[in-house]
């Protein structure tokens, strides 16, 4: 497994970064997911998606220091927000999340160096359906025509069908409250369900390095944000969010609204 060492990442094709988020920071992201709940603001019992493009407060998580500089150790200096969704799997929860690979549901997005940061709300055991990566699939299955359909109980459409020995080679990412894990858009993941008493939730953030990705705003459903550094050559349309003060600017041309 590996552990905050991102010199591996090009090979394994996910990082694991512990304690981003202290104690403080893990009681407030459950308390803002807790307020969505209880005033039913969730998109589905299990899901909650894209609330970075209207919440502030989410969008806290996403530009989190700690949280930048881990992705930054992968993709450089250089970074823009694209998605956000939250999964959630409540208690005894039937709900599974197939293998599947990230990249096939995202249209708009274009080019490489695209990862997924998953931030565990909750503590993720292999009781309560914690993660599972299988390493390396990021090169060596990207054959985006292999994605299915899911079953009724996957929280996914689209399912990709894996070898035995894929399967057998399969990673459990257990993680703490506050910890993050960091995986490339083609890396093959699932997860299954929760078997126990306690909520298993992740907030699950996209980020792009704009000097080899870059986002169609025309089939983009909101905003995209500059959270670090240059937005690149095809970058005038994103919203720059980096300035010191916390302010925001937008660039002429950007598509949506916060």
């Amino acid at each position: 497994m590996v552990n905050g060492n991102p010199q591996r990442f090009a090979e394994q094709g996910y990082c694991l970064f512990f304690n981003i988020f202290d104690e403080a920071e893990v009681i407030s992201n459950r308390r803002l997911l807790d307020d969505y709940t209880e005033s039913g603001r969730l998109d589905r019992p299990n899901y909650l998606g894209e609330p970075h493009a209207s919440d502030e407060r989410w969008r806290a998580i996403c530009t989190h220091p700690r949280l930048l500089d881990a992705i930054e150790s992968i993709l450089g200096p250089n970074l823009i927000l694209v998605f956000s969704s939250m999964f959630i799997k409540p208690p005894l929860s039937t709900d599974t999340v197939p293998w599947h690979q990230d990249n096939t549901y995202w249209p708009s997005v274009n080019g490489t160096d695209v990862v997924t940061a998953w931030v565990a709300i909750d503590d993720a055991s292999a009781h309560n359906s914690a993660m599972k990566v299988i390493p390396g699939s990021h090169t060596g299955y990207r054959e985006l025509e292999s994605a299915q359909a899911a079953s009724e109980s996957d929280m996914l459409k689209r399912q990709v069908q894996v070898s035995a020995q894929m399967e057998e080679a399969a990673v459990l990412l257990e993680m703490q409250a506050g910890s993050v894990s960091i995986h490339d858009s083609f890396l093959v993941h699932g997860s299954g369900a929760n078997h126990t008493d306690r909520r298993r939730a992740g907030y699950t953030i996209r980020y792009c390095n704009p000097d080899t990705a870059w986002v169609d705003l025309d089939k983009h459903p909101h905003d995209v944000y500059l959270v670090r550094g240059d937005a690149g050559d095809r970058g005038s349309g994103y919203r720059d969010i980096t300035s010191a003060d916390g302010s925001s600017t937008t660039a002429e041309g950007a598509h949506g609204s916060a």
